[in-house]
């Protein structure tokens, strides 16, 4: 899936196919953690769930949202992490990668405080 939006200097995927990610020049091959101003390896295996320590580096950023990216199916995390996620005033988005890199891309374009945990399979 070929994605082309650039949002004023921010940080934005580029394409994603299963495997691989490209996120501004670089390409990928391993779960990411994903802001406008940053990409980062999110050290997270591929069948591990999702917890809530996973996710703290981008919830130290303080983002209106964080997008999950689950790979090609969507896999809901254990639903009392969105509940703390709202509590600390932060939504919660889950979708497959293919949806999460577009609506990140979408709320980066328009300035929105948004970060993003990505799988790449």
């Amino acid at each position: 899936m070929k994605l082309q939006l650039e949002a004023g200097g921010a940080l934005t995927v580029r394409w994603w196919r299963p495997g691989e990610l490209r996120i501004g020049k670089d390409v990928w091959r391993e779960p990411v953690l994903l802001s406008p101003e940053e990409v980062r390896p999110w050290p997270l295996k591929d069948d591990e769930p999702v917890t809530l320590d996973h996710l703290a580096p981008l919830i130290e950023e303080q983002p209106d949202v964080i997008i999950l990216g689950t790979g090609e199916v969507q896999r809901f995390p254990d639903h009392d992490i969105g509940g703390k996620l709202l509590v600390r005033g932060i939504g919660l988005e889950v979708m497959d990668t293919g949806a999460a890199c577009r609506t990140y891309n979408v709320l980066a374009s328009e300035g929105r405080a948004v970060a993003a945990a990505l799988r790449v399979r």
